[in-house]
């Protein structure tokens, strides 16, 4: 069973939720993220960020989530989103991104610039609180590996 929730079109575009900052992401999803095993989640956000809808897209074991990045991108494509923001759980507790979270962060983000919807962030949930691979510079997104090379070149 997925769990796809949309924001009501019927609602003004002043009311729509808007995801502008990590805390806002977590804030949204922390009551509906497993505690006992992994979830991959995506938001789809809108032009001014606004929140279209959220997915659980994968669901996995106490330890692992296998996650595609197709899948991310259709659903992005068929709620019309202008950008992305990822996250998952670690029922462990540990905020800390593991090497195959941190890979599959980069292989994401390099797909997204193909399809031209940027992922602007990737969090890890737990019990405890979250973790923003964005904020905490474990990965870049949204361009910024252009504007640092950009930057190196002058």
């Amino acid at each position: 069973m997925s769990r796809l929730k949309t924001v009501s079109q019927s609602k003004t575009k002043d009311v729509l939720p808007e995801i502008t900052s990590a805390s806002m992401a977590f804030e949204e999803i922390r009551a509906e993220v497993s505690q006992d095993v992994e979830e991959f989640w995506a938001l789809a956000l809108g032009p001014k960020k606004n929140l279209l809808a959220k997915k659980m897209m994968f669901r996995g074991t106490v330890d692992s989530c296998l996650v595609h990045p197709r899948d991310i991108f259709r659903f992005a494509c068929q709620t019309n989103a202008s950008s992305v923001l990822v996250a998952h759980n670690h029922p462990s507790g540990d905020l800390i991104p593991s090497m195959e979270d941190l890979r599959f962060t980069r292989q994401l983000v390099k797909a997204a610039q193909m399809m031209e919807i940027p992922v602007i962030d990737h969090l890890i949930i737990t019990t405890q609180g979250y973790s923003s691979l964005r904020s905490e510079g474990w990965c870049r997104f949204e361009g910024e590996a252009l504007k640092a090379s950009l930057h190196e070149k002058q």
